[in-house]
């Protein structure tokens, strides 16, 4: 054996150490605290509903339902069909993508004596007061009353910033305000269909936190919907079966679930980041010792002993036999083992098959036709030599040694 330096391994450092895990922990530190987020903001009110009147954002509209309450109207909100009473005294609908469908306006219209629309669709138009059309975009900035209905004419003008819809009354008996200057379009339109009271907001703009103090704005929301002293806000639910929803599993699924599975990825992720952390670099050391080839083919010449595979010890014979034939008979590393059989079998002049046998097909079935395999192999070597090289040596190499 020869002794060689082995290069020692260096332990990395605190310092080191926590350099190395700083990015790590920052990721595992900004997973937690969005899993932490969201476990505490998941189950509480939808603050982004557009003209939600929950909604404290400049799209929601909780200063009116806040103005409405200090009035003494109470306000209820539902989000399916089902749970909107009969005989309630004032119904807002803010139906602005158009889920419900035509059958599911007919079940509204007489629920309540009056109704208040708010972006009302094609749909929603047709059953509630079919008078009234979609009239696009108004061309100012403000509108002043222009009717005779009282809830105008208390209110006074109104502010139309942001507004992008107006509504407009062919041959029927409905009353239009805040009309603009050019295309005729309103912003409120009230009639009567089937004994109930509608009033339509064309856009529900006006009315969001961020525009409703805005001239009249406030007082039209307010003559609108407070003139009884109970109100029901309905928006309709997406997975409402009743208006062609379909309850998926997200919406039977509790909250908690939702929080507590992105709880416990991050505490995955992080526990993945800790336990997979590196240590140092990889040291690369010499070996102590060198292992001679005779001593690793000694071994596993052992080890096919042991395990009782001669077929394997035979195949390992015979590539090694066939890759030292090939080039002494002048073919190339990548011939065939037929190729080699007859180019042998042409040099020494034996029969073809007898010499591809030896090479792929005699299966020695005990340890002394392994032996006999093996000697029969170095002797057609040391005749395909002679034969090829006639002033090479005489003796061949052993099968599992080295040259």
């Amino acid at each position: 054996m020869t002794a060689v330096e082995i290069t020692p391994a260096a332990t990395p450092t605190l310092r080191q150490a926590v350099r190395r895990l700083r990015f790590p922990a920052i990721v595992a530190v900004v997973v937690v605290v969005l899993a932490l987020i969201g476990l505490f903001t998941a189950g509480g009110v939808n603050a982004g509903t557009p003209f939600g009147p929950d909604n404290p954002a400049p799209a929601g509209a909780q200063a009116l339902r806040s103005v409405l309450e200090q009035q003494g109207v109470a306000v209820t909100r539902v989000s399916r069909l089902a749970d909107v009473p009969a005989g309630t005294e004032t119904l807002l609908v803010d139906d602005a993508d158009g889920l419900v469908p035509a059958a599911g306006w007919r079940a509204l219209l007489p629920r309540a004596p009056r109704l208040v629309v708010v972006h009302p669709g094609v749909v929603a138009l047709g059953v509630v007061l079919p008078a009234a059309r979609e009239a696009g975009r108004p061309d100012g900035t403000t509108a002043s009353a222009g009717c005779s209905d009282p809830i105008a004419q208390r209110a006074g003008s109104m502010d139309l910033t942001g507004v992008s819809q107006s509504l407009r009354v062919i041959g029927g008996a409905a009353t239009t305000c805040y009309t603009d200057t050019s295309g005729g379009g309103g912003q409120l339109v009230s009639g009567t269909t089937q004994g109930t009271h509608v009033v339509l907001l064309a856009d529900g703009t006006a009315f969001e936190n961020a525009h409703v103090a805005e001239d009249g704005n406030a007082a039209v929301a307010l003559n609108a919907l407070g003139a009884h002293r109970r109100l029901v806000w309905y928006r309709p639910d997406p997975l409402d079966p009743s208006i062609g929803g379909r309850i998926t599993l997200q919406q039977l699924t509790p909250a908690w679930v939702t929080p507590l599975v992105l709880l416990l990825f991050a505490s995955g992720l992080a526990a993945a980041l800790w336990r997979g952390r590196r240590l140092g670099p990889l040291v690369v050391e010499r070996l102590p010792v060198i292992v001679r080839s005779r001593e690793t083919v000694e071994g596993r010449a052992r080890l096919y002993q042991r395990t009782g595979a001669r077929l394997r010890a035979a195949d390992a014979l015979r590539i090694g036999t066939i890759g030292r034939l090939a080039p002494t008979l002048g073919l190339s590393r990548l011939a065939t083992v037929d190729e080699v059989a007859t180019a042998a079998a042409g040099a020494l002049g034996r029969p073809r098959e007898e010499i591809r046998g030896l090479l792929l097909e005699a299966e020695p079935r005990s340890d002394a036709d392994l032996v006999r395999l093996s000697d029969d192999l170095v002797r057609l070597e040391a005749a395909v030599t002679a034969a090829v090289r006639p002033d090479a040596p005489r003796s061949a190499p052993q099968n599992g040694t080295s040259r």
